[in-house]
């Protein structure tokens, strides 16, 4: 009985403590677990990588958003990323010298609604929670942000979205993709092998550099036309780099030049042994023959003018100037017919007054019998063609009024530099400073003599300026005489001089309204006996060949002749005499 009353109790002792054993477990059941989490920040959280961009989202408040429930696509700039912002930031050494304002549209530029995996990336812009801001996004090759935030590891998914690890921290300001010379050369399929030529010759970089950079552009038919004439070469690949570095050069210009900019005559490229001959008569042609088609392609770093040539790294003598401009093509005739050109052609320097087709054909005219070169012998064109040239170098800004001699030994010309630049006194330089590589062409409108002699009628016969002149001393039968031995000062009054006469003349409107008799003594009123050049004149009154008249002049401030005619160009040499420009008739 002793042993059951033991049992007894025995069990009711282990069922109390069963009891409290459970009871005592229901209650740890009762308290709430923690739970494991991964949002986009505990990934930020479990690398030392983005210490610094933890620091900044706790800073700006953020870190509560991008633990919300999302979802989000974070990417994260590493510490490095960031380091290398600071230091391009004045004062800045860390997230300490930032305020929260200045963090948080940078650290919202990294953020994108959604859970977006690398593999749905696309190419274009991506808005942000940044409100305004959209990152661009280029997946040519690899991830591209903006053009040069690199995504180095992707896809690191959280329980609120994904993490794309980034090497640089992303502007707040939107991105602008860039257009250089470069990009429109890639985004238009006409310069493809323009493209190649320069990934060759390793020239993008550069030609996507600050510039600015004025491109004369070949396309591919400009390119095909080369090889055609290139034996053995059928493409980009058939020519080396250094072959092709001079050539691509020779189309690159400093500066920004638009086509309204360009002017006539030579412009330095960046191959430095190579300068462009521009020619804007009608269009644009460069070196004679190559054609811009389309002027004016802007890009961030320059513009781009098409060409429909490839350029030659190779700067051209005077004669293959004279050659590549149809311009000058009886001028060639001439220096072949002369056997001029190899001397043309060679090491020189010179200096070569080039007459257009124009001037020659104006000489044709004047010479009776003479319809062309082939009318002309070899003895009669040398010293012509000779008369022309000048040794040495001489560019515009070098030349100043006065005698120069030429390559024929007879003939000096006269150069006067008032207003642009006028040889043997009415021949026009009309495009100045076309470099060769043996010398400078200008090209002038009038072929010149080779004679020396001028006499003060020829002064006035060789410019149109003095055309009512010349036909009132015809008139007037006066050519002759000065034409003759003299010497004489001729105060010569320009056409807009005998205009304003006209206009206080009742009936009359030219020399044809006016007589023999009554132009004589204007005329002669004009000429006074001797050579008295500008530095000889004086104060006083001087007898004319109008034996009843005499001028006054007055040297205080200039030369003016009887109170109110001005001399405007002094001192015109001719072998006879002077010539004195006046802006007014002298009346008798």
């Amino acid at each position: 009985m002793k042993a059951q009353k033991f049992s007894f109790y025995s069990i009711f002792a282990m069922l109390m403590f069963l009891g409290f054993s459970l009871t005592s477990c229901d209650d740890d059941d009762d308290k709430p677990k923690p739970v494991e989490t991964n949002t986009v920040v505990d990934i930020a959280l479990s690398s030392q990588d983005f210490s610094i961009l933890v620091a900044a989202l706790t800073k700006a408040d953020l870190v509560s958003t991008l633990n919300g429930n999302g979802p989000f696509t974070v990417f994260a700039p590493t510490n490095t990323a960031f380091t290398d912002l600071f230091a391009t930031m004045e004062g800045v050494s860390g997230i300490d010298d930032l305020s929260a304002e200045a963090l948080t549209p940078i650290l919202l530029s990294h953020v994108v609604a959604g859970d977006v995996r690398s593999s749905a990336l696309t190419n274009g812009a991506v808005p942000t929670l940044n409100t305004g801001k959209s990152i661009v996004v280029d997946i040519s090759n690899g991830v591209v942000i903006d053009g040069d935030v690199t995504v180095t590891g992707a896809d690191k998914v959280a329980d609120n979205g994904v993490v794309h690890i980034v090497n640089k921290v992303i502007s707040p300001e939107n991105y602008e993709e860039p257009n250089t010379v470069v990009d429109i050369a890639l985004g238009n399929d006409d310069f493809s092998i323009l493209v190649e030529a320069l990934t060759k010759a390793d020239l993008v970089s550069t030609l996507s550099g600050t510039g600015p950079f004025t491109v004369f552009a070949p396309n591919n038919a400009a390119f095909e036309t080369l090889f055609a004439t290139m034996d053995g070469v059928s493409g980009i690949a058939d020519l080396s780099a250094e072959a092709l570095t001079p050539i691509l050069l020779s189309h690159v210009v400093s500066g920004n030049v638009l086509a309204a900019d360009l002017a006539n005559g030579t412009v330095p490229t960046l191959n430095t042994n190579k300068k462009l001959f521009v020619d804007i008569s009608a269009g644009v042609v460069i070196d004679g023959d190559v054609n811009v088609t389309d002027a004016d392609v802007l890009g961030d770093n320059g513009v781009i003018h098409i060409v429909d040539k490839v350029i030659s790294a190779q700067n051209y003598t005077i004669v293959d100037i004279a050659v590549r401009n149809p311009d000058f093509s009886i001028l060639v005739e001439a220096l072949a017919k002369v056997e001029l050109v190899s001397t043309l052609q060679g090491e020189g320097p010179f200096t070569v007054f080039a007459p257009t087709n124009t001037a020659f054909e104006a000489l044709f005219a004047a010479l009776e019998g003479v319809s062309g070169i082939a009318d002309l012998s070899k003895e009669a064109l040398t010293p012509i063609l000779l008369s022309h040239v000048v040794a040495g170098n001489v560019m515009s800004t070098d030349l100043s009024s006065g005698s120069v001699p030429t390559l024929n030994d007879g003939k000096s010309i006269r150069v006067d530099v008032g207003d642009g630049v006028k040889i043997d006194y009415g021949i026009t330089v009309t495009a100045a400073d076309i470099s060769a590589s043996n010398g400078v062409v200008h090209v002038i409108d009038k072929v010149i003599s080779a004679s020396n002699a001028t006499s003060v009628v020829d002064i006035a016969a060789g410019n149109m300026e003095f055309s009512i002149l010349v036909e009132a001393l015809t008139k007037a039968e006066l050519v002759e005489t000065l034409q003759g031995e003299g010497p004489f000062t001729v105060f010569a009054p320009n056409n807009a001089a005998f205009e304003a006469l006209f206009a206080t003349l009742d009936g009359v409107t030219g020399i044809a309204d006016l007589s023999k008799e009554t132009l004589t003594p204007i005329l002669l009123s004009h000429v006074v006996a001797g050579k008295v050049m500008s530095t000889d004149l004086t104060n006083g009154e001087v007898q004319t060949l109008n034996t009843a008249k005499k001028i006054a002049v007055d040297i205080s401030h200039g030369v003016v002749i009887d109170g109110d005619v001005n001399v405007i160009t002094a001192d015109l040499d001719a072998d006879n005499g002077v010539v004195h420009v006046v802006g007014k008739v002298i009346m008798p």
